[in-house]
């Protein structure tokens, strides 16, 4: 229930109106429900007056049934988008309809000296609610104004219709406090309405710059997140080429040390033909050298057959080492 009139109160308001049309909106409808809801509980309070034949009934009852529908096609109004013509409607009508064709019809029964004044106030705290003073001045002055001369001609009006007279009567509308009164309560009302109306105006101003202030706020740390989000993406990129490189530099230290310990290897079997297989044949062929100078010529023709074998055999290793080195 209390979803369905939240839903009649937001009738017609869209988010692609300025704030100020769519708390207008929410005023009128709010309006639109809530005198029905008053006026058919005074039906209600009337009914033995409206369960009779419909030949006896008279013409003004209807006024209240009549006041319902118009707020009715007001607040559909609302919904359709013609908001300004509905509120028109409803703000000429319902003086006409409560005050003035009761009073004219009923020769200006008692209780009007009140509630005709008063309805009048209330009618201005109305066009206060329903119509904007800044973006629709050529409405809302014109029905202040017109409000403003009901009001002063009040007396006069309730007078004219007013078919007996008595000297009671004459006192009360002859006393300049009466009419003192209504205009002081007027007044009273009517700027108390109005400069209620200013501090909303200007406390949702204050909102609305409020929230631009928080929306451009919002939109700067949005552009600095997505800053921060492409230099990390930078930095993240620059850690992948970095491990990249590492990996293959990883690779080419292994495949540099392996490379070493095979020079290594060399170079070990390179030494080891330098102490161990090259100096042997070398120190024979030295020791036949010394030897040779010692000998008969048929001693040194075998020591020359002999060196030759060992210079063979060097010749040998040396080639073994050439091939080691150049591996």
């Amino acid at each position: 229930m209390l979803t369905f009139v939240q839903k009649l109160i937001r009738q017609g308001t869209n988010e692609n109106f300025a704030d100020g049309h769519n708390r207008r909106l929410i005023y009128t409808n709010i309006i639109y429900i809530t005198l029905p809801l008053v006026y058919t509980l005074f039906v209600l309070i009337d009914l033995p007056n409206y369960i009779k034949p419909l030949d006896q009934l008279a013409w003004d009852q209807f006024i209240f049934i009549v006041e319902i529908i118009i707020c009715g096609a007001s607040l559909y109004l609302n919904k359709i988008g013609h908001s300004k013509f509905g509120r028109l409607l409803f703000i000429l009508s319902w003086p006409l309809l409560m005050q003035i064709i009761p009073i004219w019809h009923q020769k200006t029964p008692s209780d009007y000296y009140i509630a005709y004044p008063v309805g009048l106030i209330f009618h201005a705290l109305l066009i206060h609610l329903m119509f904007s003073r800044r973006t629709e001045a050529k409405l809302f002055w014109p029905l202040l104004v017109l409000n403003f001369v009901l009001i002063v001609t009040s007396i006069p009006f309730l007078l004219k219709y007013e078919d007996k007279v008595t000297p009671d009567l004459l006192a009360l509308v002859d006393d300049k406090y009466f009419f003192m009164v209504i205009i002081l309560y007027y007044l009273l009302f009517s700027f108390v309405i109005f400069l209620l109306m200013q501090a909303i105006e200007h406390l949702f101003i204050d909102i609305s710059k409020a929230n631009k202030v928080i929306q451009e706020q919002k939109e700067e740390v949005t552009a600095i997140n997505e800053e921060l989000t492409q230099s990390n993406n930078v930095l993240i990129q620059l850690n992948e080429e970095v491990s990249a490189l590492n990996q293959n530099l990883e690779a080419i230290v292994a495949k540099r040390t392996e490379e070493l310990a095979q020079k290594n290897e060399q170079l070990t079997e390179y030494a080891f033909y330098n102490a161990h297989k090259l100096r042997a044949p070398f120190c024979r062929i030295k020791g036949l050298q010394q030897l040779k100078a010692f000998s008969t010529p048929e001693e040194q023709q075998h020591i020359d057959s002999l060196m030759q074998t060992e210079l063979e055999e060097l010749d040998k290793l040396i080639r073994e080492i050439q091939r080691i080195v150049s591996e």
